[in-house]
């Protein structure tokens, strides 16, 4: 198995490294991709490259495959800052703030809005990020589709509802709502199968020498990529060219009214940039179509920080839910595209 570390042209973090080996394979004839993203439930810039995976997912489809590996940024809130303070409660009162700021920061960098309006995400409790980390490992054991959905709804309770994501209660309530029956889902939670799934994830992180999230490890039976930090769909585009011979290419989709209903209405919750990157739309563009779509009452929307949440209009959801039990993995109703 070869493995190459990667620096490819990509706005990254400030605060996360990327590797800087070439990138050096030209025999590589494998068509099924895997991506697998290291992540934390609770990591701003995991949540800045949704709109990145949900293009990948629907552009592609069951050619290439998205999983996640949990790292477990949080362990204890109270260690991850050198905050000069002896009272635990102070320090992590001190670590919340931080963290509100770097959100607000990243946001405005990738356009996924957060809300910091009262931000408690950590309490003398709560100060570890690991029962989101263990909840997804719990849900993946139960049904591995629904898992990514659930991880979704973590993400979007997280940073867009200021949910304490690590309470039991809330975890339960999220596992419902992607589909799962809450009293397997705590039984899985508990057991501990889950927690040591979690430790084999941590383990995998090891291995491949990742120290930031989001770091992505691209792969075909023969090689592996791996690449550190928010990344844009471009590197990816190139990457799984790259790996695949060329083989394995996205689907063109035009930027129609049709195609955007069909996106908002199989992912049921979306914001404006994953449109845009989705559709390869600029902003302003991508506001035009969806405020026509919102004037013809075929969007609705929420005011969530400095975006939107779309959703489809009551009867078009209606008749999506009636049909979403068809969906298993990647975007595979292409029949109504309006290509």
């Amino acid at each position: 198995m070869k493995q190459f570390y990667c620096k490819p042209k990509a706005l990254l973090p400030p605060y996360f490294g990327a590797f800087i080996a070439p990138c050096e394979d030209k025999n590589i004839t494998m068509e099924r991709i895997t991506i697998y993203q290291f992540t934390d439930p609770v990591c701003v810039w995991c949540w800045g490259n949704e709109p990145t995976l949900r293009a990948i997912d629907f552009l592609y489809g069951d050619k290439v495959h998205i999983e996640y590996i949990m790292g477990g940024l949080v362990e204890d809130i109270s260690t991850l800052y050198d905050i000069p303070s002896t009272d635990t409660a102070d320090i992590i009162r001190q670590a919340n703030t931080i963290i509100a700021r770097n959100w607000l920061a990243a946001s405005a960098r990738h356009g996924m809005p957060v809300i910091t309006d009262n931000f408690e995400l950590f309490t003398e409790r709560y100060p570890s990020s690991f029962p989101q980390n263990v909840a997804y490992e719990a849900a993946k054991r139960i049904n591995p589709i629904k898992a990514k959905r659930f991880l979704r709804l973590i993400r979007e309770a997280t940073f867009t509802q200021s949910s304490r994501t690590s309470q039991i209660d809330i975890l339960i309530d999220l596992a419902i709502k992607a589909g799962y029956e809450a009293a397997s889902f705590l039984d899985e939670y508990t057991t501990g199968h889950a927690q040591t799934a979690f430790s084999h994830d941590r383990m995998m992180c090891r291995r491949n020498g990742i120290t930031g999230f989001p770091s992505y490890l691209i792969k075909n039976d023969d090689t592996n990529i791996i690449i550190g930090g928010y990344q844009n769909l471009s590197t990816f585009n190139t990457i799984i060219s790259r790996l695949s011979s060329g083989k394995v290419r996205p689907r063109r989709i035009r930027a129609s009214k049709n195609n955007i209903m069909e996106f908002v209405q199989h992912y049921q919750s979306v914001y404006p940039v994953e449109i845009e990157i989705t559709f390869s739309l600029d902003r302003h563009q991508a506001n035009m179509i969806i405020d026509d779509l919102i004037s013809l009452k075929k969007l609705e929307f929420d005011i969530i920080g400095n975006s939107r949440r779309l959703f489809a209009s009551n009867t078009t959801r209606h008749n999506f839910h009636g049909n979403k039990q068809n969906h298993k993995s990647g975007y595979a109703n292409k029949s109504v595209i309006d290509a």
